[in-house]
């Protein structure tokens, strides 16, 4: 079924972190970050885990003059309901911006500068507006490299409603205009980071452009590109949540990461394709009431031993968590594959409390991709096992109660000799 609510995510993260507070920590980021947020994994100085959010578009480059800075204590610029200029442009000579400059001295409208680069007599000349108090203004550079620096321009244009002005779309800076420039809420720069909290006006055309970026990511030939593109719909759609991990030492904190890493892919699993009865009881389920249906749609003999011996397979999940609890497995199987008979999908066995139970109602769940992937994986693996000439595999050894007894005794007096051995 699909995921409904935070709670669901909350039960498949603490089920793959094997924590409850982990669990609680992932739902909590995921239900603050939205749908097209992003969520990543960061170490923290301290020995506790935290939880940071970044609302608005986030970039990854600070202010062009410490000179712009207004808070010096905290050394960030602030503006609040500025206008935006977002160019690909280099600007250094001032003439080239002087006449929206002197409009928007008239407006005594704060102004926030996107460009390639601003440096020479225009620079100067917006330090020297900013420390009279003419005009407050703050200028980046515009973030990323070649391509990549006009498609973050463009997000930027149509997140805050501003147009995008290049020679190659047939706009200079001399002829802008104040209707060319957008609107955001907030805008803070730092010296290597800036954050621009958007007012929601552009929320359709902000829409559109993810579904574009969507597009594009699937046809992306790399990962580096799908994950810039994942990225950039993050920032333009509900922000990044920051877990930062804390721990007492390196190995904690490498084990802590690898949990919340699993988690986190647990959690876009279930969203991508919903979740199921976890414990085994999905695919014991499907052992019991599949099975015809499956040799059915095999096409020849060989086809169905196969497919009867991955049947045959698919209670053993079940059966191992019954086992690891220190209960008989063949016994949880078949209550479960009856419970579920007559009381329906969802009904399995609770191997936390010891109980048969509802497996949904008491958020013993997996993500369905998750045990998609199981079958798919163990059957790849057995399919190379089949072509393998030889296997080294260890034979189990059963032993009677008195033969356990006897080797007990002779490990705990081969300890009680060693200390006197010299």
């Amino acid at each position: 079924k699909p995921v409904k609510g935070v709670e669901d995510l909350k039960n498949v993260a603490t089920i793959a972190s094997g924590s409850v507070e982990m669990g609680r920590i992932i739902a909590q980021a995921f239900e603050k970050v939205g749908e097209n947020g992003s969520t990543v994994i960061e170490e923290s100085q301290t020995l506790f885990d935290e939880i940071e959010f970044t609302e608005g578009l986030t970039i990854d480059r600070g202010y062009v003059s410490p000179y712009l800075v207004k808070d010096q204590e905290r050394q960030i610029a602030e503006l609040s309901a500025p206008r935006i200029l977002v160019t690909d442009a280099k600007i250094d000579n001032v003439n080239e911006i002087v006449p929206i400059l002197e409009q928007l001295v008239k407006t005594k409208d704060p102004v926030f500068i996107v460009a390639e680069d601003v440096t020479g007599e225009a620079l100067s000349a917006l330090v020297v507006n900013k420390m009279r108090g003419v005009l407050d203004v703050v200028a980046i550079k515009a973030p990323g490299f070649g391509m990549r620096r006009k498609e973050y321009l463009q997000d930027i244009a149509i997140a805050t409603g501003a147009t995008y002005i290049a020679e190659e779309v047939g706009i200079t800076l001399d002829s802008v205009t104040l209707d060319m420039l957008g609107t955001a809420e907030r805008v803070v720069a730092a010296k290597e980071q800036t954050t621009i909290v958007i007012d929601g006006k552009q929320s359709e055309a902000i829409e559109a452009r993810i579904k574009q970026i969507r597009i594009g990511a699937e046809n992306a030939d790399t990962d580096f590109d799908r994950e810039k593109a994942t990225e950039r719909i993050a920032a333009l759609g509900g922000g990044i949540a920051r877990i930062k991990v804390g721990a007492a030492t390196e190995t904690e904190l490498k084990d802590k990461k690898l949990r919340y890493e699993d988690a986190l892919n647990s959690v876009d699993s279930a969203r991508e394709l919903g979740i199921v009865p976890g414990g085994g009881a999905t695919l014991a389920y499907l052992q019991n009431t599949m099975e015809e249906e499956i040799l059915a749609a095999m096409s020849n003999d060989d086809e169905r031993v196969g497919a009867g011996i991955l049947i045959k397979a698919l209670s053993a999940p079940c059966m191992q968590v019954a086992e690891n609890a220190g209960i008989e497995g063949a016994v949880v199987l078949s209550k479960v594959q009856t419970m579920a008979a007559e009381q329906g999908f969802g009904h399995g066995w609770d191997a936390g409390k010891m109980e048969y139970c509802n497996l949904f109602d008491r958020g013993v769940i997996d993500p369905a991709k998750v045990t998609i992937n199981a079958v798919e994986n163990s059957a790849s693996v057995a399919g190379l096992v089949l072509t393998t000439e030889c296997l080294v595999t260890e034979i189990p050894v059963h032993l009677t109660d008195e033969q356990k007894q006897a080797m007990f005794d002779a490990q705990g007096m081969a300890a009680g000799m060693g200390a006197g051995i010299q």
